[in-house]
């Protein structure tokens, strides 16, 4: 017999099956948890928003969580292989460029999430994980994840001292300073240039390149090129690609890849050359672009933003241009659907090739009769106003917003069409 008011002793041999079919229900757990955690702290944590980030938080987190359920089952220290794991970890956020209160904001995003997945294994196991017990596993976590922590910080500490980081570092601090809006002044780009040993060229561009172009990609760059992957919307920075010389080293750098190159500016202006080049490739993806400036044919290699300037300049004044648009345009809706576009790409060449048939009927490559039985019915649909000098740069502008926008119907979304009468 005990003697009265002696404590009772735990069942230690119950706490151990219990702990087994809890580590082992969590473990059961841990694709969903890392599933809700990777899109929690993408979502609340925006160093981690680019889609590049996805993979390497899945890989963390499953190995964290993982882990967890294990010492679940049976207590101890984080295994040294996991916390080697996360000292890499922390000297892949230093190269980064990350700060130290990004991760700590994901980690304390995966201790929610972690915690509230953990009551719904121990709430569907019911009577089986006493409070004490739930308690205790809950209370483990934290020390878990200071240990997870700690070896963060030592990995970061470690990087931060090596030479080829901190020029990594630098060279992301200049990019940054390159692509601020409004510009940085120039002697603080040259200040900054200087510690990240890049040299300033008198003039430069942006690359936009499509989402997904991580830093993980193979591929080196020159010490002139400034590599800005990591972002969510990545880009890069090149020294003037007219210049042939620089022209030759960037042709084969976007080989294969979704780009568009922004106009060659001052260095301290990159920052619009990016939005040109942003906007250039979006109309790129949506297809806007697919037959070149004025019609021509699709060109090989990265899409250059200043070819296709009139277009992107239409649609920065979109409201303006559609007014004038669904004005000026109405007369094409008098045509059947399949035939709006054709006829307005033919409009578009004969406005820019002056009325000249040959040369229009070259830039459409069709025959120059078929180009003058177009503009016999050109001039049927619209009259003596397509031949008004004054009117031609009204019409090329919304002709580009109508080309820019028009849906396989022949007609773009924001066109209202007043008209009723027969269709030709």
């Amino acid at each position: 017999m005990r003697a009265p008011g002696h404590a009772v002793e735990p069942d230690l041999g119950r706490d151990a099956r219990v702990r087994r079919v809890l580590g082992g229900a969590l473990r059961d757990a841990v694709p969903a948890i890392v599933a809700e955690t990777v899109e929690e702290v993408r979502r609340e944590v925006p160093e981690y928003a680019a889609p590049a980030c996805r993979d390497a938080l899945e890989f963390a987190a499953g190995c964290a969580i993982g882990a967890f359920a294990g010492l679940v089952e049976r207590p101890g220290p984080p295994p040294e292989d996991l916390l080697a794991f996360f000292r890499r970890v922390g000297a892949a956020e230093v190269q980064e460029g990350r700060a130290a209160s990004a991760l700590q904001n994901a980690a304390n995003v995966a201790t929610r999430v972690a915690v509230r997945h953990l009551s719904r294994v121990a709430d569907a196991l019911d009577a089986e994980v006493p409070p004490g017990l739930y308690g205790q596993v809950v209370s483990a976590l934290f020390p878990f994840l200071n240990r997870l922590t700690a070896a963060v910080a030592q990995g970061r500490a470690e990087a931060a001292r090596d030479p080829a980081v901190l020029l990594l570092r630098r060279r992301r601090a200049l990019l940054d300073a390159l692509l601020a809006r409004p510009g940085t002044e120039p002697r603080r780009i040259a200040a900054l240039a200087q510690e990240a040993r890049w040299p300033v060229p008198r003039r430069a561009a942006a690359v936009a390149l499509a989402p997904g172009t991580g830093p993980a990609r193979p591929r080196s760059l020159p010490p002139q090129v400034l590599d800005g992957r990591h972002l969510a919307e990545p880009c890069l920075i090149v020294p003037d690609p007219r210049d042939p010389v620089h022209r030759r080293t960037l042709e084969p750098l976007l080989a294969g890849l979704a780009a568009a190159v922004g106009p060659a500016v001052e260095p301290a202006a990159l920052g619009r050359s990016l939005g040109w080049a942003r906007q250039a490739l979006a109309l790129a993806v949506a297809g806007a672009l697919d037959d070149g400036p004025s019609g021509a044919p699709p060109r090989e290699g990265p899409i250059i933003a200043a070819e296709h300037a009139p277009t992107l300049v239409v649609l920065r004044h979109r409201d303006l241009v559609e007014h004038s648009a669904r004005r000026r345009l109405n007369p094409l809706l008098r045509l059947r659907p399949n035939r709006r576009t054709q006829y307005a790409r033919t409009l578009q060449a004969v406005l820019e090739c002056g009325f000249n048939a040959s040369a229009a009927a070259a830039r459409l490559h069709v025959h120059p009769q078929t180009v003058r039985l177009r503009l016999r019915k050109l001039d049927e649909l619209f009259g003596p106003e397509i031949h008004d000098p004054s009117l031609h740069v009204e019409l090329l502008m919304a002709l580009r917003l109508w080309l820019a926008t028009t849906r396989p119907d022949g007609q773009p979304d924001w066109f209202e069409n007043g008209l009723e009468s027969r269709r030709a």
